[in-house]
């Protein structure tokens, strides 16, 4: 067998493995062995030290790599770390989901391998062509969660025109996908008074088997760049295990589209584990209120402890008055800089309510849309927003 063929001869070191166990360490000396390269080429660090390493010139031109005990949403942004360089990246590790495996295949992952796992199964793999191309990997395709810390806030709505903005030709071009993941009370299809997409529960019934064909079989096209998933389930019978599959749905939408919005449902990060790790960044809309302070708050505590590494963009709705407190004693309050506001226009709002039409088509130089405009840039930016690390307690005493 000749492992790696297109790699071998192409640099001085075509092969290098960075691991954290004593069992990620013996498969790889056992496959860098079997190509000829030394056992020097085996080094300590896992996934995430390689990916400290990669800056400029690839370190290899293919890594094996050990996820360790770091989170799944680090690794993947190691492994896009480390594919910027232009390096292929093997992940071994302990994690047996499928979540792990599609997350990390998305980043860039060439393969991922959870243990046991032999020589020879890392050597069978055959570069696809992308592989043997050097250079970075192509940009990522922006998946963006929407949800509010509280009902009535316009959460649903932002992620109309968010959608709407990221598919017009005036605005982000890209060919989008909105995805209602509220299968009990979602609006975005009556909203727009287009028919429902019941293909949304046998897709999330098998989202393995979806592909391009079925995308465009099922998704309702609201424009030629803007596809809509929106279905009412009328039963609540295993209603529970489709909204899991959510996180699975979005690998191949990202595959289709070259932006996917989520309408998220408040419970969502509560009960679908899996499902920021195939977010880049949340959108938390919050209205002027205490109960908004206290619901973001434990919204914010709860993503620190299941995913630092997700980006959170807080905005604030004026859509609801509440106690009317600042943009600057919300950001205080959860400890994040406010990035965008939403202005209240009620009478702009019921006229394109009224029309089935998202309010940045109607009014694309409003309030409302220079609104949505800055909340996209902030969401496609690549700069994570930083806390505020000083520590709190209490709504009250953090406003004061």
């Amino acid at each position: 067998m000749m492992p790696f063929p297109a790699l071998v001869a192409s640099n001085d070191l075509p092969l290098a493995a960075y691991v954290c166990t004593d069992q990620g360490a013996d498969v790889s000396r056992d496959v860098i062995r079997r190509t000829g390269a030394k056992d020097s080429a085996v080094r300590g660090g896992g996934l995430s030290g390689a990916a400290r390493l990669s800056i400029g010139k690839p370190i290899a031109r293919t890594i094996i790599t050990e996820i360790g005990n770091i989170s799944v949403p680090m690794a993947c942004e190691s492994v896009s770390e480390i594919r910027k360089t232009g390096a292929e990246v093997i992940v071994l590790g302990h994690q047996t989901d499928i979540g792990t495996y599609r997350a990390l295949r998305n980043a860039g992952a060439l393969e991922y391998f959870s243990f046991p796992v032999s020589a020879d199964e890392i050597l069978a793999i055959q570069s696809q062509k992308t592989a043997n191309s050097p250079g970075p990997a192509p940009v990522a395709t922006p998946c963006i969660g929407v949800l509010g810390s509280n009902g009535g806030v316009g959460a649903s709505l932002l992620a109309q025109n968010l959608a709407y903005f990221a598919a017009s030709p005036k605005g982000a071009n890209l060919r989008t996908a909105l995805v209602d993941a509220d299968l009990r009370f979602g609006t975005q299809a009556i909203d727009l008074d287009v028919d429902d997409t019941p293909g949304l529960q046998e897709a999330l019934s098998a989202p393995d088997r979806i592909d391009a064909t079925f995308i465009g079989a099922t998704m309702h096209e609201v424009n030629a760049r803007l596809s809509l998933y929106s279905h009412q389930i009328r039963t609540q019978q295993g209603i529970a295990d489709l909204e899991r599959a959510f996180p699975r749905l979005a690998v191949p939408l990202k595959a289709e589209f070259d932006a996917v919005i989520f309408d998220l449902p408040r419970g969502a990060l509560f009960t679908q584990s899996e499902l920021p790790p195939v977010i880049e960044k949340l959108i938390i809309v919050i209205p002027a209120g205490y109960s908004g302070v206290n619901a973001s708050s434990r919204l914010i505590s709860r993503i620190k402890e299941t995913s630092p590494e997700l980006t959170i963009i807080p905005v604030v709705s004026e859509l609801r008055r509440d106690a009317g407190l600042s943009t600057k004693e919300i950001g205080k309050a959860i400890g994040q800089d406010i990035v965008g506001s939403l202005p209240r226009c009620d009478k702009e709002m019921a006229r394109a309510q009224r029309a089935a039409r998202p309010l940045v088509e109607r009014q694309p130089r409003g309030a409302y849309a220079r609104a949505v405009k800055s909340i996209w840039d902030a969401a496609a930016a690549s700069q994570k927003a930083k806390a505020d690390p000083k520590k709190r307690s209490g709504i009250r005493a953090w406003l004061g």
